[in-house]
């Protein structure tokens, strides 16, 4: 592959649809050619220009899976920040999960897929306006049809939704549905987490189990933590506008354990953390803000500078590269 076009694709300057296929389907034919590409991306990471289609984070079986569906790169302003998967395809009527009824006609879907390292914006086909955060999974249709409109979310996004009370809007998670007609309210559904988030911004929102039963009714800076293995719900008063502002690239936190933190760079940075010692570490607690803009090293030396931990990055051509985190030697 000609290594122009490689440095082209891993800072997202290639628009011309044949040439990402041809590309992508370069990268995943050997060992070797993604070695070369992860190289190459890892080298822009570290120097904090991480505009890139990142394929390290994607278990191997999806991607043979995405082989099979066509991959769609939009430029035309439905979706900023092109470095994200759209997939698009067709499910039929045994897809109730999102249609809600009995229709055997089939409903084109799309699938969002924002890689560790990349962030997203999407108009959906109701006018609602979302924001993905790293690392996360969005599936709708390409129209909403009957009376209702349902999406299903693994990992972060902020939905500010179109007001239609013929039609109320539902986000699904694996065990948690929010139900809303028009609001601007914020997700938290990773997979490694016992626990979805939440916080409602303005307007006001339903937390239903899987069954349809309402847990909770949230009010404008209220913040619900649903624990997946108790069913247990707790509210807590915030400031919203805490945990919304990492649209605008701003990441705050207080009081939060380190391992908390560390959680979130691996999915903002596309980095693997890897506490090396005295796990006791984990559990320091850090008040801040991240900049997204800013690179990763700026973040570790507060870390370093503020309390007795020190840090080394590996670099790692096969796949995300590794932050160890240890205590200082005295």
């Amino acid at each position: 592959m000609d290594k122009e076009k490689l440095h082209r694709y891993a800072l997202n300057k290639i628009t011309d649809q044949s040439e990402i296929e041809e590309i992508v389907s370069w990268i995943e034919s050997s060992v070797e050619n993604k070695k070369e590409f992860n190289e190459i991306k890892n080298l822009w990471a570290y120097t904090n220009f991480a505009d890139y289609n990142s394929y390290a984070k994607i278990p191997d079986e999806n991607l043979q899976k995405m082989s099979k569906r066509k991959i769609i790169d939009l430029h035309f302003g439905l979706l900023k920040y092109a470095a994200v998967l759209i997939l698009s395809f067709l499910v039929g009527g045994t897809v109730m999960f999102f249609i809600g009824n009995g229709s055997d006609v089939d409903l084109a879907y799309n699938e969002v897929i924002v890689p560790y390292g990349e962030s997203a914006e999407v108009i959906l086909p109701d006018k609602t306006h979302v924001w993905l955060n790293s690392g996360s999974h969005l599936i709708y249709p390409s129209s909403f049809k009957n009376n209702t409109r349902q999406v299903q979310l693994k990992g972060e996004a902020l939905f500010e939704v179109n007001h239609d009370p013929a039609k109320p809007f539902h986000v699904l998670t694996r065990k948690l549905t929010v139900e809303v007609l028009g609001t601007t309210f914020n997700v938290e559904a990773f997979s490694n987490t016992e626990n979805v988030k939440v916080t409602l911004i303005e307007g006001k929102v339903n937390i239903q189990n899987i069954s349809g039963k309402v847990l909770a009714g949230l009010e404008p800076n209220q913040r619900a933590s649903y624990n997946e293995k108790t069913g247990s719900v707790d509210i807590d008063q915030v400031d919203s506008d805490f945990y919304s502002s990492w649209k605008k690239g701003v990441y705050r936190y207080k009081d939060e354990k380190l391992v908390d933190i560390t959680q979130r760079l691996e999915r903002l940075y596309n980095v693997e953390v890897v506490f090396d010692d005295n796990i006791a570490i984990k559990n320091i607690k850090y008040s801040g803000t991240i900049l997204r803009n800013k690179p990763i090293e700026q973040i570790l030396d507060v870390f370093k500078f503020t309390s007795a931990i020190d840090y080394h990055i590996e670099m790692n051509s096969l796949g995300p590269n590794v932050v160890h985190l240890k205590m200082k030697q005295p």
